[in-house]
């Protein structure tokens, strides 16, 4: 899978009409039209009729769309969904490879019914149960559409029958098997540190900002932003900084110079540290990630260009 910057996803319910018509201006790397929590039973039949439109909507700022599903419903919301300028979907309720599998399935024949290129769409799942949890390896790699895997740990929560509290996190493990299984299997990790992916809900820029970074020095490499405000904290989080630019590169720099000496361990002037293999793989990606982030905020400056 070709690598990907979605720092942020940003919710919006597609029965919203005020918030979709809003989400494209908060310059997240992705928005996720929700039909599935957010949409009462009733009113899905009109959502569906209004996603495709939607969807052009929320993508005017450059952003990728995705729209959230029910797995019990996942045809008829495939089907509507699936047009031209969608991303993928983001699929909640999988247990087991075959729940994976038959959305892609659904997707392959939504593609070829809407002019859609096949295989082109993606799949993000959160896992919402002990089994999809404990399923996870078989569940991300059931086909190659799942592109980042997560937990929505409202669901596993009722699922588990926890009562969560902000002073303990219940799912250290599970966000542990997220971050390494996913890594594994090159999909990216998405998640939030806790207490925020229970307790979303935070008034202070500054605190959004420090509990994304935590989640980056998790692994994680993606957050799931229940409103705007979570946005630009968690671009800024998962970016690496201008600070450490410099060092990187002059990391590299030197680590090129003493290879071309015949040193394989080089010291990094002013300090104790010494420069190895490790040490300028490190400084190497995290230069490339800083390159595809610049390139992913200069498309959506790009496409806030053209409207104006």
């Amino acid at each position: 899978m070709e690598p990907f910057v979605r720092r942020s996803h940003l919710l919006v319910s597609a029965r919203d009409g005020a918030q979709v018509d809003m989400s494209w201006r908060h310059a997240a790397d992705a928005v996720i039209l929700d039909l599935a929590d957010t949409v009462p039973d009733v009113e899905k039949p009109q959502a569906r009729a209004n996603i495709k439109a939607a969807t052009l909507v929320a993508a005017r700022g450059g952003a990728e769309v995705f729209v959230r599903i029910n797995k019990e419903l996942a045809y008829a919301d495939i089907m509507a969904s699936a047009w031209p300028g969608l991303t993928g979907i983001v699929l909640t309720g999988a247990e087991t490879a075959a729940d994976v599998e038959e959305i892609a399935t659904t997707l392959a024949v939504a593609e070829k019914e809407h002019g859609i290129a096949n295989g082109s769409l993606s799949i993000i799942v959160m896992l919402d149960s002990g089994k999809g949890v404990w399923n996870i390896r078989q569940i991300i790699t059931g086909s190659p559409r799942v592109c980042s895997v997560g937990l929505d740990e409202g669901r596993l929560c009722r699922h588990l029958g926890i009562v969560p509290t902000p002073a303990f996190d219940p799912f250290v493990y599970a966000k542990g098997r997220v971050i390494i299984e996913s890594r594994a299997a090159k999909r990216q990790p998405v998640g939030i540190s806790h207490p925020a992916g229970l307790f979303p809900h935070c008034d202070d820029a500054e605190e959004r900002y420090r509990l994304a970074l935590r989640s980056k020095n998790l692994g994680f490499a993606g957050v799931m932003c229940p409103g705007p405000s979570w946005v630009e904290p968690c671009n800024r989080a998962l970016t690496p900084s201008d600070e450490r630019l410099e060092f990187y590169r002059e990391t590299r720099r030197l680590f090129a110079e003493g290879i071309a000496r015949g040193t394989a361990a080089i010291p990094y002037p002013g300090t104790t540290m010494m420069i190895d293999v490790p040490v300028d793989e490190r400084a190497r990606l995290t230069l490339a990630l800083w390159e595809r982030c610049a390139a992913r905020d200069a498309e959506k400056q790009a496409a806030l260009a053209r409207l104006t």
